[in-house]
C-alpha cells in the first residue's frame, strides 16, 4: 500500500500554530530552490491524494488560490459541507474506515497528511502514519496548538540543515 506521509512544520517549541491556530509565524519558501531545499518539491511528485481536516481545509480556503488542483483531496469532517470541486471530496469516515477503503486505489503514489494537529494524531493512534517530515522553524510562541505526537513508533532516518536556520528530520516507521 501508498505511504501515509505527514508533512508538518513545527515551531522550535513543537507548536504548529498559534493560540488562534494562525500560522503567519511560518517562513514560506521564496523560489523554487528554497521550495526544493524544504522537501516540498520531491513531495508534490510523490503525492497524488492530500489528506485534511477541517480546520486545515478552511484555513487554506481563507488563503485564496487552491494550489492541488492536481491532486485529489479528502477533507474529514462531521460538518454538512457544500462542494462544487471535482478534485475535492468530503468524508465523514473515521481515518481507519476511510484507509480500508482507499487501499484498493489504483495509484503508485504516496498521500500527503497535511494537517492539523488532532487530525495527524488520529492517524497516528491508528497507526496509520508511514513517514514524518518535520521540518523546525526557528521561532518560538510560547504557546499555541502543539503537533502532539511522540516518535516511540519511528525510527529517525535522516536530519539536514536547511536555509535560515530550519532543520528537517524524517521518520519513518518501526517494521513490528
Amino acid at each position: 500500500m501508498n505511504k501515509i506521509i505527514l508533512y508538518i512544520a513545527t515551531s522550535l517549541d513543537g507548536f504548529i500554530a498559534d493560540i488562534n491556530g494562525g500560522v503567519d509565524w511560518l517562513q514560506h519558501p521564496k523560489d523554487d530552490a528554497e521550495l526544493e531545499a524544504v522537501g516540498y518539491k520531491d513531495l508534490m511528485e510523490r503525492i497524488d491524494t492530500i489528506l485534511m481536516g477541517i480546520r486545515s481545509y478552511k484555513q487554506i480556503l481563507s488563503f485564496g488560490d487552491w494550489g492541488w488542483q492536481d491532486k485529489h483531496t479528502y477533507v474529514f469532517t462531521s460538518e454538512q459541507l457544500e462542494n462544487d470541486k471535482p478534485y475535492i471530496s468530503i468524508t465523514h469516515d473515521s481515518p481507519l474506515e476511510f484507509m480500508t477503503k482507499l487501499k484498493d486505489r489504483k495509484s503508485d503514489k504516496d498521500i500527503w497528511l497535511l494537517g492539523g494537529a488532532q487530525f495527524a494524531q488520529s492517524f497516528a493512534q491508528e497507526g496509520l502514519i508511514n513517514e514524518v517530515i518535520l521540518t523546525i522553524i526557528p521561532q518560538t510562541l510560547g504557546e499555541g496548538i502543539p503537533l502532539g505526537l511522540t516518535f516511540e513508533k519511528f525510527d529517525l532516518t535522516a536530519e539536514k540543515a536547511l536555509t535560515d536556520g530550519m532543520i528537517q528530520k524524517i521518520y519513518s516507521m518501526k517494521n513490528t
